[in-house]
């Protein structure tokens, strides 16, 4: 059989070279393993060989009982005298006499006067005095609106004390602008108002142009 190409001579020569080359690269690491592991079977055999004990234990230091000492309480007593109070001076007694000199104040016994005079209750004079006076009804609307203010009333006082012809002299809010909410309120709680009526020389009589301020306020 013949070739396609003749063969180079110098092909064939390099082939010996490069196959002793690979051999000896074989052959160094193949002896560098069998060292590493020479080396390791030795440590391995060392550390076997190596007797390993256990440190010793330190044992702790014994201590001895500690008893404490019975204690007793301490008592400081005050062992000081206390000074004596000094006593008073002795009381010098006094003599009293039992006899009595009588004197020379004569006792008359006589009935009880009488002058004859008279209270003239002519000269007594009064101002009214309030005796009963009910508080107002606050009005519905007023209080809706929340709304406070004032009303001033005029009226008469008759003879017996009750309260005759009262009139709304003025009514007015909170901020003093007239406004007639409170006015019917006042008037009815007026007319149930009660006096002690005026008394002029020992007589009661009536009084005109008696004036009352109402005031009316909400609750905080």
């Amino acid at each position: 059989m013949e070739l396609a190409y003749p063969l180079n001579s110098t092909s064939f020569q390099s082939l010996p070279i490069r196959t002793a080359t690979q051999s000896m690269v074989v052959l160094r690491n193949g002896a560098m393993a069998l060292g590493v592991t020479g080396l390791l079977l030795f440590g391995m055999s060392q550390l076997i060989a190596t007797d390993l004990q256990e440190p010793p234990v330190e044992e702790s230091p014994t201590i001895a009982p500690i008893h404490l000492p019975k204690l007793k309480p301490t008592v400081i007593r005050d062992t000081r005298v206390a000074k004596p109070q000094e006593l008073p001076p002795p009381i010098t007694p006094t003599t009293v006499e039992h006899t009595l000199d009588p004197g020379d104040m004569p006792i008359v016994f006589q009935p009880p006067t009488t002058t004859g005079t008279k209270v003239d209750t002519s000269i007594v004079t009064a101002d009214p005095m309030p005796i009963y006076k009910p508080a107002p009804r606050y009005p519905r609307r007023a209080m809706a609106r929340g709304v406070e203010g004032y009303v001033v009333v005029e009226f008469t006082i008759s003879k017996n004390g009750s309260v005759k012809n009262p009139s709304v002299v003025g009514g007015y809010d909170a901020s003093g602008t007239p406004t007639d909410v409170f006015n019917q309120s006042a008037l009815r709680a007026v007319e149930r108002f009660k006096y002690r009526p005026p008394v002029v020389d020992g007589k009661p009589v009536e009084r005109h142009g008696v004036r009352n301020r109402i005031s009316y306020k909400l609750a905080e």
